[in-house]
């Protein structure tokens, strides 16, 4: 008997050009539901048309010859979404098309199923190398994933009906946040070493939809949390920008009109070495040739053109990724693991608005102290709490993070000996000591932008009593 394939896909694309070749290199008959066969019956390959109860029994039975199945799932999200009842939603599901591919995976010893017009090329080219049959390795690879994919169709079926079919609404369900949580990212990429080189490490999910590695070395696991870390500052800031990262932890970071002097403020830092740049447009090669002679370790932009790359392709040990899209629904969720499980919350992405702010002291900020604040908050927010950031202009002057106070924080500033006449400040906790306050206007320090929550009543006294401006805004900036 010859083999046999059985087409269940409704996604059509590819499906022609695959059964073409199934049949012309390997004598393949071809068994298709009725939306493949319209497809199939205008390029003029013979077919025999099954219904999806037949589908299943030819999976099940071993004498039946199907060695090849091809199929796809529905948009559950899509699906769900379009429906006013869970029961009309489940109708929109091809249940018996899962079912089948279950079966269809289950039989790996004598069947390969295909789920993703992406694998037909890969099958064909494993047929060719191979004496017109599927190597066992190709069966059980392809297997788990079709087992991952309906795997996944049960659990989001299982949310649909928990947020639809209950009683009363489940508000953390309709929120984001259903009553269990399923993790289930392919690995990306297999890390020599973790945060410690006696630690080992993998990177899972969809990381490299978002980034393309242009050249160097793969990233290591302190390299994919400082770009992951650098994408969300930059993203910040509608204007030219660029920072400094090192170890997951801002350096430095300016804005402006013109992106290349915002590149020169940046490099002409102390020290480069084993430092990310990143910025939101084009580098150029000047630039690139001074990151590279400061040694940095790596270089996050939109993209970079052929001359850049030639540098780059010179500079080995120089890691360079470019964005390649934005931000999906994933990112905007933050996990962190703690004892016997994981804890969950929306990344914060609310917009800095000005227009909320209040001025809690009878002195007034300048006109350019607002910007300066603006841009202050935005990179407090990306800090370790409890945060400092130092700004003139808009440019980072110096950043404490990760000290248990603020007043510790600016403690550490102080000290640091850092020049801060007329810049501005922002704090990212509320209690702010009346000592400190004065301490900044007496160093030069023009305004204070400090979140809503502490002493209220205090500060604004404080302030008044030195002459110091202090703003206040209405949400914490605060980051553990």
């Amino acid at each position: 008997m010859a083999n046999r394939v059985l087409i269940l896909v409704k996604e059509i694309s590819g499906v022609a050009a695959l059964a073409s070749a199934l049949v012309e290199e390997f004598g393949y008959e071809v068994l298709a539901i009725a939306a493949a066969g319209e497809v199939l019956g205008a390029k003029g390959i013979s077919f025999e048309l099954v219904d999806e109860a037949k589908a299943a029994a030819l999976v099940a039975d071993k004498a039946a010859g199907v060695s090849l199945v091809v199929a796809n799932f529905v948009d559950v999200e899509s699906a769900g979404r379009t429906f006013m009842s869970w029961k009309s939603a489940l109708g929109a599901f091809d249940r018996g098309i899962v079912d089948t591919i279950r079966g269809a995976a289950w039989a790996v010893d004598r069947m390969a199923v295909l789920g993703n017009p992406a694998d037909y090329d890969a099958a064909l080219e494993e047929l060719r190398g191979n004496g017109g049959k599927f190597r066992q390795a190709f069966r059980m690879e392809r297997a788990t994933a079709a087992l991952r994919a309906a795997s996944e169709f049960d659990f989001a079926v299982a949310q649909y009906l928990e947020v639809q079919g209950a009683d009363a609404p489940d508000m953390g369900a309709l929120s984001g946040y259903s009553k269990a949580m399923r993790f289930a990212w392919p690995r990306a990429q297999f890390l020599d070493t973790g945060e410690n080189a006696h630690q080992r490490a993998a990177l899972y999910g969809g990381f490299f939809e978002h980034f393309k590695q242009v050249s160097g070395k793969d990233l290591d696991y302190v390299g994919v949390l400082t770009v992951s870390r650098a994408a969300y500052l930059i993203g910040e800031f509608e204007k030219p920008a660029a920072a400094l990262l090192r170890n997951g932890k801002i350096v430095t970071a300016r804005c402006g009109q013109d992106l290349e002097v915002v590149l020169a403020g940046v490099l002409a830092c102390d020290d480069l070495s084993g430092s990310w740049l990143v910025a939101n447009g084009s580098v150029g090669v000047g630039n690139l040739n001074t990151a590279i002679s400061g040694d940095v370790a790596g270089v996050l932009a939109p993209d970079f053109s052929e001359e850049e790359k030639a540098v780059l392709a010179e500079a080995k040990d120089v890691r360079a990724l470019a964005s390649i899209s934005g931000m999906g629904y994933e990112a905007l969720q933050e996990v962190r693991s703690v004892v016997g499980g994981v804890l969950v919350q929306d990344k914060d992405r609310a917009a800095i608005n000005p227009m909320e702010w209040t001025v809690a002291s009878l002195a007034q900020p300048l006109v350019e102290d607002w910007e300066s604040l603006m841009f202050g908050a935005k990179v407090a927010r990306h800090g370790d709490s409890a945060a400092l950031v130092i700004v003139s202009g808009e440019q980072l002057v110096a950043l404490a993070a990760g000290h248990y106070s603020t007043d510790r924080a600016w403690l550490s500033v102080e000290e640091s000996g850092i020049g801060l006449a007329n810049t501005v400040a922002v704090f990212d906790d509320p209690n702010v000591g009346g000592e400190t306050l004065a301490r900044m206007k007496e160093l030069g320090v023009r305004a204070v932008l400090v979140p809503f929550g502490g002493d209220e009543v205090g500060l604004r006294e404080a302030a008044n009593e030195c002459g110091l401006v202090v703003l206040v805004i209405g949400k914490s900036l605060r980051r553990l």
